[in-house]
């Protein structure tokens, strides 16, 4: 009767198999979240690592609205004998709006507190980084799971921001280099990763020292064509 009411026993699957099976299936659970939070580590280094450089911008920027400003201007005075008229405005023109601009880029951008935020990221990716380790370690899914799904939100509520979309691209191809077979094409993918990277971060210092001294030449160069005895 007990047979007939839970079926045969010939049929039932072994009680090992069964185990093995339930013990089996949360493990590509795990490798998501492991694959997941090794590229969210990444990401969050990378931030750091970005605004760091941002910060390192914006103190150049500082240095040269003093050196440019200041030095420029002072190389005309001394030389302003061997300067024509129109020259020695245009180079001081030059400084002058290159000075500035690049002291008001500059303050802008250290208004944005970047050592504070890559000090944010850089103790988050930390932590992640513990937990993956922790995840890695782990023998399957179970009981310690949930409790480290908790820290990771922790530690990501804790940075109060996001990183960026590129940060988060150059950790994707970072692990695709980890893993790829063709090196190559991973390492060149991530070298262009790597290169918008560097464009967005100094394009406006770029900006803010080539453009006066374009405008400078331009002015030196119309000056000059219009001097008498041309």
């Amino acid at each position: 009767m007990h047979g007939d009411r839970f079926g045969p026993l010939a049929v039932r699957p072994p009680i090992e198999l069964t185990v093995a099976a339930t013990s089996r299936q949360p493990v590509p659970l795990r490798d998501k979240f492991l694959k997941d939070w090794k590229v969210v580590k990444r990401a969050r280094f990378n931030a750091a690592k970005r605004f760091e450089r941002k910060q390192g911008a914006s103190t150049l920027a500082f240095a040269l609205a003093g050196v440019i400003g200041f030095l420029l201007p002072f190389y005309a005075f001394l030389f302003k004998d061997a300067l024509s008229v129109h020259t020695k405005n245009v180079i001081d023109f030059t400084a002058y709006v290159t000075g500035a601009l690049s002291l008001m880029v500059g303050l802008i951008e250290q208004a944005k507190d970047y050592p504070a935020k890559a000090r944010r990221f850089d103790t988050c990716g930390r932590k992640v980084n513990v937990l993956v380790r922790r995840l890695a370690m782990s023998a399957g899914y179970d009981r310690a799971l949930p409790p480290l799904l908790e820290e990771y939100e922790r530690a990501l509520d804790e940075c109060q921001e996001n990183h960026d979309d590129i940060d988060y691209e150059i950790a994707l191809a970072q692990q695709r280099l980890e893993d790829a077979a063709d090196k190559e094409s991973a390492r060149w993918q991530l070298a262009r990763l790597k290169l918008v990277e560097r464009v967005r971060i100094y394009w406006l210092y770029a900006a803010t020292w080539v453009t006066p001294a374009l405008v400078g030449l331009v002015l030196w160069w119309t000056l000059y064509s219009l001097a008498p005895g041309r």
